[in-house]
C-alpha cells in the first residue's frame, strides 16, 4: 500500500479496485469498490500524473487548490473550468465542498499549528470538514472528506486523509494534489518555529474507494496503453516555496478571486499565482 509519488499510487489503486473490487450500485450507478481502502504516498510534493488516457490537468488542480484557499463556496468561476462544481451547486450557486471554508476560515488551522508548536506529540491536530449540519442542507453536495490529522514523530511531519467516499479516476487524483499542497503548508507554517523539521508521508484513507463503471473504458485503455512507461517516469514536484505560509496566502491574497471572470482571465490568474507560490510550474 506503499508507493513513492501519486502517479504510481494511482496506477496500483486503479488497478486493485478494477480487480478486487466487489460490484456494488449506490445512488443508481454500478461502482467497483473495496471499503476501509488505504495508500501511502512517500512523498507530497511529487503529485503529477503522466497516463495520457487519465488527462490530468495540472493548471485545472492548481487552480482548484487556489480555489480552496479562497474560502469562497460560490461555484461561479471554478464552475467554468469544471461542470461537476455547478451540477451540485445549491439555489444560491454555492457548494459545500470547499475545504479551505473549513480549514482556513473558522481557526481550525491556527489552532492545529499552535497545538502542534507546543505538543510535538500532540494527537489532537485534526481538522474537520463533513459536519453533522450537511445532511440536511445540500442534499447534491455533502463533503467526501471527513478530516484531516498531522502527526509529529521523531521530527517528521505526516498527514492523514479520511474520506467517506472516493472515486479513483478524477476525485482521488484531485484530492491527493489537493492534500498534498495543504501538507505542504502546514509543514511550511511549523518550520517558522520549528527549523529541523523535516516533511513526511501522506497517508489516504477511504471509506468507499471505488471506479464508476462510466470510467471503465479510461480504467482500461490505461492499463492496456503500455502503462508502464508512464509508471516510471520521473514526474516534476510541485513543491511550495518555503516562504509560502498560510499567514503570508491570505494577507498577499494569493488565491483564486471571488470577483467573476472569464475561463481566460482564471487561466492566467493561476499561472500568475503559480509562479508566486510554486518552485516550478
Amino acid at each position: 500500500m506503499y508507493e513513492t509519488n501519486l502517479n504510481k499510487t494511482f496506477f496500483w489503486t486503479m488497478k486493485d479496485v478494477l480487480e478486487n473490487g466487489s460490484t456494488v450500485e449506490a445512488r443508481g450507478t454500478e461502482q467497483k469498490e473495496i471499503t476501509f481502502y488505504k495508500r501511502i504516498i512517500g512523498d507530497p510534493t511529487d503529485l503529477l500524473i503522466s497516463y495520457p488516457d487519465r488527462k490530468f490537468n495540472k493548471q485545472y488542480a492548481i487552480t482548484e487548490w487556489l480555489w480552496y484557499l479562497s474560502q469562497n463556496k460560490s461555484t461561479e468561476n471554478i464552475g467554468k473550468l469544471a461542470k461537476i462544481w455547478d451540477m451540485i451547486k445549491d439555489e444560491n450557486g454555492e457548494c459545500e465542498s470547499n475545504y479551505g471554508e473549513y480549514l482556513l476560515s473558522i481557526g481550525q488551522w491556527d489552532w492545529v499549528v499552535n497545538e502542534l508548536v507546543n505538543d510535538n506529540d500532540s494527537r489532537r491536530a485534526t481538522m474537520a470538514i463533513n459536519q453533522p449540519y450537511h445532511k440536511g442542507k445540500n442534499p447534491k453536495d455533502i463533503p467526501c472528506t471527513q478530516y484531516i490529522q498531522f502527526f509529529i514523530r521523531d521530527n517528521i511531519l505526516n498527514m492523514g486523509v479520511y474520506m467517506r467516499s472516493n472515486d479513483v479516476i478524477f476525485g482521488f487524483c484531485n484530492d491527493v494534489f489537493t492534500f498534498g499542497l495543504f501538507h505542504q503548508l502546514m509543514y511550511n507554517d511549523l518550520k517558522q518555529t520549528m527549523p529541523d523539521l523535516k516533511l513526511g508521508e501522506y497517508h489516504h484513507n477511504a471509506g468507499s474507494m471505488h471506479i464508476y463503471d462510466r470510467h471503465y473504458n479510461i480504467v482500461n485503455k490505461i492499463i492496456k496503453n503500455s502503462p508502464v512507461d508512464y509508471y516510471k517516469q520521473e514526474l516534476p514536484k510541485i513543491k511550495l516555496h518555503s516562504h509560502i505560509t498560510s499567514s503570508y496566502i491570505l494577507e498577499k491574497e494569493l488565491y483564486l478571486p471571488s470577483t467573476p471572470l472569464s475561463k481566460d482571465e482564471i487561466k492566467e490568474k493561476t499561472i500568475e499565482l503559480s509562479k508566486m507560490l510554486l518552485e516550478e510550474v
